[in-house]
């Protein structure tokens, strides 16, 4: 089974930029040249193999040949079934991205909520380092002054 233009274009001979005329001239040629009825044996494969890589590269309707866009998928018409699945897409779509949007707000207060909280961790911590500096302070000053030193002289 054929699956890409670039195969069916193989499978006839010819390069990646032939014209659709060309491709109809060598489709014409090659089916006389391999007709089973032309060749005289009963194998069709390769009657049957160009047949298909004529029929991959010509549009069902018209039977005209597909250009690079009609293979991707790209066509001249639109049909409703197409539209409805299209406008189903953009809604899921844009569900999406507002439920994404959401998320995204909610990771920020809660990020918001934890930054504030470890500011007011870090906030008491350092009150607490600043009053142990304080309470040494005052005891150096004691110590400096002699004043404990009597104190435990008076005891003995």
């Amino acid at each position: 089974m054929i699956k890409t233009r670039h195969e069916a274009l193989m499978m006839l001979g010819l390069g990646p930029d032939a014209s659709p005329a060309q491709i109809k001239n060598v489709y014409k040629e090659l089916v006389k040249k391999c007709h089973p009825d032309v060749t005289g044996t009963s194998d069709a494969t390769a009657y049957n193999r160009i047949t298909e890589a004529y029929k991959f590269l010509c549009n069902d309707n018209d039977n005209k040949v597909l250009t690079h866009s009609r293979v991707v998928g790209k066509t001249g018409k639109r049909n409703t079934a197409s539209n409805a699945d299209y406008a189903a897409f953009q809604k899921k779509a844009k569900e999406a991205k507002e439920r994404r949007a959401k998320e995204f707000e909610q990771k920020q207060k809660d990020f918001a909520a934890q930054y504030e909280k470890q500011e007011a961790e870090y906030k008491r911590a350092m009150e607490a380092i600043d009053a142990i500096r304080v309470a040494r302070a005052i005891q150096s000053m004691i110590w400096a002054n002699g004043m404990e030193k009597d104190s435990d002289d008076s005891k003995e």
